[in-house]
């Protein structure tokens, strides 16, 4: 009886775990050894199990100057996902092409169709598009956001989610999204031609 060859793909791929795993686990641990009760209190209160790695990556005093040295963005990159992951939560969450198409009543390619156009908020999680909840209505996307993404084209959709829920005293301490929601529009187009007055947009 002929034996079937192993699959080298995937024997690589769990050596790469593995690997991963030890190296990970190694500084963990290393971390969790010298990090006070206090700090690992405040990683704990993460909502989820990134969420407290960032927190306790994002504390220079504690991942050590050495680490620094030898890899300044550790805490940058940390704080990066610690930021993103609350901007999720702030958006409600995010949506799949598949829903946001059933929510608009419009197919996954339509979707696709109308995020490339810059019509519709995406934002990438992993290898997928994710769209964020905020940015609908019962059945339309809230007037404005697409302005909102066309405005952050060369920043990207991160930083057009953040313009959106960062309050703003220009609009009485409200965010963007909440001026959008309410109706009020213009006052919103003109903090975006004004940030690309100064350049900024």
């Amino acid at each position: 009886m002929a034996r079937t060859a192993p699959n080298t793909s995937v024997i690589r791929s769990d050596s790469l775990q593995a690997v991963f795993l030890r190296r990970a686990t190694s500084a963990l641990e290393r971390i969790a050894a010298t990090a006070s009760p206090k700090i690992l209190s405040d990683a704990l209160a993460a909502p989820t199990d990134a969420g407290s790695l960032a927190r306790l990556l994002s504390r220079s005093d504690v991942i050590g100057a050495a680490v620094i040295e030898l890899d300044p963005l550790v805490p940058a990159l940390a704080r990066n996902v610690e930021h993103r992951k609350l901007l999720i939560e702030r958006a409600g969450g995010t949506l799949s092409a598949e829903d946001a198409g059933r929510l608009l009543g419009i197919s996954r390619q339509a979707v696709d169709k109308r995020r490339r156009a810059g019509s519709l908020l995406a934002v990438r999680e992993g290898s997928d598009w994710r769209y964020p909840a905020c940015q609908f209505d019962e059945t339309d996307v809230v007037a404005g956001i697409p302005e909102v993404v066309r405005a952050y084209t060369s920043a990207g959709p991160w930083m057009a989610l953040d313009f959106l829920l960062a309050p703003d005293s220009v609009l009485g301490g409200r965010t963007p999204f909440e001026a959008l929601r309410a109706g009020d529009r213009d006052s919103v187009l003109r903090i975006l031609r004004s940030e690309a007055t100064d350049g900024f947009g």
